[in-house]
């Protein structure tokens, strides 16, 4: 077992919350060659996932929600051909769609 584990798995982790190239490592987390064949090497022995397993452990669904909540996007947002129109306002912007506008 090697003797830096903590500064790999922080080269790890920085790599992952960065989204860089491995090439993009800093120094002080040590040589990138290094670092990528130690990771591949602990992918093929499945740490990894033995890991994610240990830290993660029974997956409670109990207060699992999902949002279905969306929000609608006026013409001008998602730059749709028709031109710019008042809100409240018909196609023809002549007549209000509400008689309190």
């Amino acid at each position: 077992m090697a003797h830096d584990n903590r500064r790999f798995i922080n080269a790890v982790s920085w790599i992952i919350r960065t989204g860089v190239p491995d090439r993009d490592l800093p120094p002080e987390y040590g040589d990138w060659k290094h670092t990528h064949r130690r990771f591949c090497r602990w992918r093929d022995r499945d740490v990894w996932k033995t890991r994610a397993a240990e830290v993660i452990g029974e997956l409670d669904t109990q207060w699992l929600m999902i949002d279905a909540t969306y929000s609608k996007v006026h013409t001008e947002g998602c730059r749709a051909v028709g031109g710019n129109q008042a809100i409240g306002r018909t196609k023809g912007d002549s007549i209000p769609k509400s008689p309190l506008l």
